[in-house]
């Protein structure tokens, strides 16, 4: 019995992540359709970077990284923080919260087109077929979405498909990076602690220009934002890492799946937001995307 517990141990610690990362989307709309949103990703990555680099000081003892490794970082940051936090955001402002977790959904499919461009991996007939799969399943959702009481959806499907690409940008720069410095070897939670920190820094000057100060800040608010910051980031972050330590990184990603179908379900509990036939066409659509142009991999 406490074997069958252990080899469950790192499958619950997926579900409960991919829990928590597709509440993101729901609370995520909560904020940015009532505040500003970089200053609200500010005001969440400052809660994140002090975590971060509490924990790394506290497990690894040195929080210093070689003068070389800023630029890659300072790139990283720019993606997969700055502009991915900006996409987000301002995405789930103008379109349903329960259709932007369908469109995201698709980056795996763009992560496996663009290895295939850049780190000179083979562009195989399953990426290509991934790869329209996965915009055939956007483009339903965007057309057929029940979901119409919103500002401008196409405008947020294409905002979060934004979202999409520059996260895969940044896990090509984030793959360069390890194969430059195999034999360093630096810590995932360094790489994510210093990434995180220098995309917050390009926000900082944005958010000054939303003026801040002008918007009420409720606690509801202040709540949400920590839960995004807290749970959403700092601890889905821990169990992800803890998950894939135990049964490898190819087994964790199938979870990832899971994140769009609880963005839906969170978003309909939460936001009131309709689900009809059309998600569960697009979550095939794209999920179908994902596995053929992964499989090989």
């Amino acid at each position: 019995m406490a074997i069958e517990k252990e080899r469950l141990f790192p499958y619950i610690l997926l579900i409960i992540t991919c829990l928590l990362w597709g509440l993101a989307w729901a609370v995520g709309r909560l904020l940015a359709v009532q505040l500003p949103p970089i200053s609200t990703a500010v005001i969440r990555y400052t809660i994140v970077v002090l975590l971060f680099f509490m924990i790394l000081k506290s497990r690894e003892k040195s929080i210093s990284i070689p003068k070389e490794w800023l630029k890659p970082f300072f790139l990283m940051g720019l993606f997969s923080v700055a502009l991915y936090q900006a996409f987000f955001l301002f995405g789930v402002k103008y379109t349903a919260a329960s259709d932007a977790s369908l469109v995201i959904g698709v980056g795996p499919v763009l992560i496996a087109f663009m290895a295939a461009l850049f780190l000179k991996e083979k562009l195989t007939k399953e990426k290509v077929l991934g790869l329209i799969l996965g915009f055939s399943g956007i483009a339903i959702i965007s057309y057929f979405s029940p979901n119409i009481s919103v500002e401008n959806r196409f405008l947020g499907d294409l905002l979060v498909f934004g979202g999409a690409l520059v996260y895969a940008i940044y896990t090509i720069l984030l793959r360069d990076f390890q194969i430059k410095n195999r034999g360093r070897n630096p810590s995932s939670l360094l790489i994510i602690a210093w990434v995180s920190f220098l995309g917050w820094l390009i926000m900082v000057p944005f958010a000054f220009l939303e003026q801040p100060w002008n918007y009420t800040w409720t606690s509801d608010a202040w709540l949400e934002i920590a839960y995004l910051a807290i749970f959403s980031t700092v601890i889905a972050y821990w169990l992800y890492v803890e998950a894939v330590s135990r049964i490898g990184a190819g087994n964790s990603a199938i979870f990832l799946n899971l994140v769009p179908v609880f963005g839906v379900l969170s978003s309909a509990v939460i936001l009131s937001e309709i689900i009809s036939i059309w998600h569960l066409a697009s979550f095939i659509l794209v999920f179908a995307g994902v596995w053929i142009a992964n499989r090989s991999r």
